[in-house]
């Protein structure tokens, strides 16, 4: 019987511990290790963050299709369901895309608590909170109630956990730069305090650092290099701290993007408390 490959992952967020999930438990007796910079949730993983929107409220069909996938493992798995609130979500905007959502449900047969509101009856129905919101030339506002929001942090703890419950090995430790064998395969990497972790399988979950690792490891090797495969992003986010009454008035709101040219951003229940 052939005994399964090693798998060295260096990267704790949401893509490296999925992946380190789904192996160990597709392959019970495998090595599977998982490498981050810090104790996890690593604060500088992308998935790290107070909150994430968990929706499947966009223009494109196959993103909502898979959205939609997602959604129903935050609602069901029990690894995610505590994380997950479904406090429903309102899209302001002037180019016609909470049109383009219903049609999309429609197309894929989903029956969702979605609708499109005038401004007038939204207000009403939000008489506390968007009054002086800016309406420039929106003619209809998108309404999911079945949207929300999840506790990105708490959720992708209680992730890690299960994967190393499940047997994955996990280790705090910087990386430095990958190994590489005589036939220019990756077998491992060297971290920042000299130790080396080699494996028969080097998966990269690096993220926005994926360029300059690779970089630094292979100087003299283009076929590795990133150019422009890969292009790091970044948003900006505010955090407001409320009093306890104006943090609960606000956390009985659903998570708002708003998308009029001038004043785009959205706002989301936990950014607000306290």
């Amino acid at each position: 019987m052939t005994s399964q490959p090693s798998y060295l992952i260096i990267g704790a967020g949401v893509f490296g511990v999925s992946t380190a999930y789904h192996l160990i438990k597709k392959h019970p007796a495998a090595s599977v290790h998982l490498v981050d910079r810090t104790p996890y949730p690593c604060p500088l993983a992308a998935s790290w963050d107070w909150n994430k929107v968990v929706r499947a409220d966009y223009g494109d069909l196959f993103y909502m299709e898979k959205a939609l996938e997602a959604i129903h493992f935050w609602r069901e798995d029990p690894i995610f369901r505590p994380f997950y609130h479904e406090s429903g979500l309102i899209n302001i905007d002037n180019t016609g895309l909470g049109r383009k959502m219903i049609e999309n449900y429609e197309k894929l047969g989903v029956k969702v608590g979605a609708e499109m509101l005038s401004p007038e009856t939204f207000k009403k129905g939000y008489a506390d909170f968007f009054q002086n919101t800016d309406y420039t030339d929106v003619k209809e506002i998108f309404i999911n109630r079945n949207s929300g929001w999840a506790e990105a942090t708490k959720a992708l703890a209680a992730y890690t956990d299960a994967a190393v419950e499940a047997g994955v090995r996990y280790t705090a430790a910087e990386v430095e730069r990958l190994i590489f064998n005589s036939a220019g395969d990756c077998v491992g990497v060297q971290m920042v305090d000299g130790q080396a972790i080699t494996a028969d399988r080097v998966v990269l979950s690096t993220g926005a650092g994926t360029a300059k690792l690779l970089a630094d490891s292979a100087p003299g090797r283009a076929d590795l290099q990133v150019d422009g495969r890969i292009v790091a992003a970044a948003v900006v986010t505010a955090i407001i701290n409320l009093d306890p009454s104006e943090g609960k008035r606000y956390t009985e709101i659903p998570v708002t993007v708003h998308a009029i040219e001038t004043t785009r951003g959205n706002l989301s229940p936990l950014f607000c408390s306290i």
